[in-house]
């Protein structure tokens, strides 16, 4: 997105690096200048694929992923292109610490269905959800601009928190 998200993340909590993932250069140079004029040294940006992600970071080295309103890709035959399809979901489980945790939201209902699915098949714990988040009130939510957007129109923003899990 164009920084909100991660500029604010950045701001609660200063001892924590923050890295947001953007492939389109157009977006990522928005939330980079956003971030240099908070005067935010904790917070970079990376313009890459998410499938490229192990080129750039350490296995075992992320303690989040935030997958705040990604693209859901409708139409079943780009499934392979969702971020939680098990390709990426395989990739995510790398780069995280042992325990280490996806924080999902979107707006759209089957995208997160799919999503819950491919998230219990591939490793990981389903820790939390809500179906209505701004319903069920969560204290530390950040909004997105999107979140804000559909929020708006009246939407429910569909949540899910996982963690990944030892597989013996």
């Amino acid at each position: 997105g164009k920084g909100k998200f991660s500029c604010e993340l950045a701001e609660r909590d200063p001892g924590r690096n923050v890295l947001g993932v953007e492939k389109l250069s157009n977006v990522i140079v928005d939330a980079a200048e956003r971030a240099k004029k908070s005067g935010l040294p904790n917070c970079r940006y990376l313009n890459c694929d998410a499938q490229n992600l192990r080129y750039y970071l350490k296995d075992g080295s992320v303690l989040a992923i935030y997958l705040n309103f990604s693209c859901p890709y409708p139409k079943n035959t780009y499934k392979n292109r969702r971020l939680t399809n098990p390709a990426f979901l395989r990739i995510y489980k790398k780069i995280l610490k042992k325990g280490g945790k996806i924080f999902f939201k979107t707006d759209n209902r089957k995208f997160f269905e799919y999503s819950v699915v491919s998230f219990s098949s591939s490793g990981f714990r389903v820790d939390d959800l809500s179906l209505d988040l701004h319903a069920d009130d969560y204290a530390d939510n950040i909004e997105t601009e999107y979140e804000k957007m559909f929020s708006d129109r009246g939407m429910s923003i569909y949540y899910a928190e996982v963690t990944a899990i030892d597989e013996e």
